[in-house]
């Protein structure tokens, strides 16, 4: 998967993370505990959406999805922000997602390989791929977990602090100039 065009995509995305007090807490509690426990996930579940994650956004010169710990974000996130209707939709989804990565790979789930989670993510995430009917719903499934990822990232301390634009304290207001004057091209952080 390739991370600078899931980040370019992401004003496209559904399910945008609103940065409320709550939301803070939430992802620091994550970056900055020991050890997790998981809120809405099966630990098996859970594996699998560490690894489909780590496709989405893996490391490269900066912090991929579990060094910035997005999966465990991402858990306690639906578990403590969505209601139960939009859980059960995720849940439906999730398992639509497995029957159909299951079908595509012609392997078990629980034998899947990285690469076997790439093929899946590549048929479900790239343009132009045709989705049957039957896989309508794995499919909109796997925009969801990348709108997620996505927007759990931005939000990161890290990434808000160390590569996008960032300023603790906002100062003047300077309408009308260039992005690159600006920020050096790089898109504000919240």
């Amino acid at each position: 998967m390739d991370r600078r065009k899931a980040l370019k995509n992401i004003g496209s995305g559904f399910g945008a993370i609103a940065v409320t007090p709550t939301v803070v807490s939430l992802f620091q509690s994550c970056q900055t505990a020991p050890s997790y426990t998981l809120a809405y996930f099966s630990s098996n579940d859970f594996e699998k959406i560490r690894q489909l994650m780590e496709l989405i956004i893996p490391s490269t010169d900066i912090p991929g999805a579990l060094e910035l710990k997005l999966p465990e974000f991402a858990d306690g996130y639906i578990a403590a922000v969505w209601d139960a209707e939009r859980q059960e939709q995720f849940a439906s989804g999730w398992s639509a997602f497995l029957t159909a990565s299951s079908e595509i790979s012609g392997k078990e789930v629980d034998q899947m390989t990285t690469a076997d989670w790439d093929q899946v993510l590549s048929k479900f995430l790239k343009a132009g791929n045709e989705i049957s009917d039957s896989e309508k719903d794995a499919a909109t499934f796997a925009g969801q977990l990348r709108s997620l990822t996505v927007s759990a990232f931005k939000t990161s301390e890290f990434i808000g602090e160390n590569v996008l634009a960032y300023a603790p304290v906002p100062g003047e207001q300077r309408g009308c100039v260039d992005l690159m004057e600006a920020t050096g091209g790089k898109a504000w952080s919240l």
